[in-house]
């Protein structure tokens, strides 16, 4: 059976159309491989994101200062995340996350701003990215 091209493809008078080969299969990078340190970098700032999202189900309100103890730590976690030297897309990801924790409280949301790579860190040196 002959297959023909779709009216508009540029392949008009009836002629078969060519025969398309599927791109090889890309494998992806290598997957990516955190020291111990690292490991515990990103348990405790996984950990500081936990109790900043229990912290915010209690806000019902935006606040500048937000809930008791929200500031401290938001600060925490940065420390925490800045002492890991993680990967470039991990250090973003757990930064974006935290934003979305701290929304209610103004202040815990502009100083993760600041700390955002594309933002605030073009010249800190971060691990390379893992994953695709």
């Amino acid at each position: 059976m002959l297959a023909f091209a779709a009216a508009g493809c540029g392949n008009g008078g009836g002629r078969p159309a060519a025969a398309t080969v599927a791109a090889p299969h890309r494998t992806g990078s290598a997957p990516c491989t955190l020291d111990a340190a690292q490991r515990r970098g990103l348990a405790r700032a996984r950990a500081d994101i936990r109790r900043l999202q229990r912290i915010e189900e209690r806000m019902q309100t935006y606040s500048q200062r937000g809930a008791p103890g929200q500031e401290v730590l938001t600060g925490k976690f940065l420390l925490d995340l800045g002492s890991a030297h993680l990967p470039l897309n991990m250090f973003s990801s757990l930064i974006h996350r935290a934003k979305a924790a701290v929304r209610l409280c103004g202040d815990c949301s502009q100083g993760l701003e600041t700390e955002e790579p594309v933002l605030g860190n073009r010249g800190l040196r971060h691990e390379p990215t893992c994953g695709p």
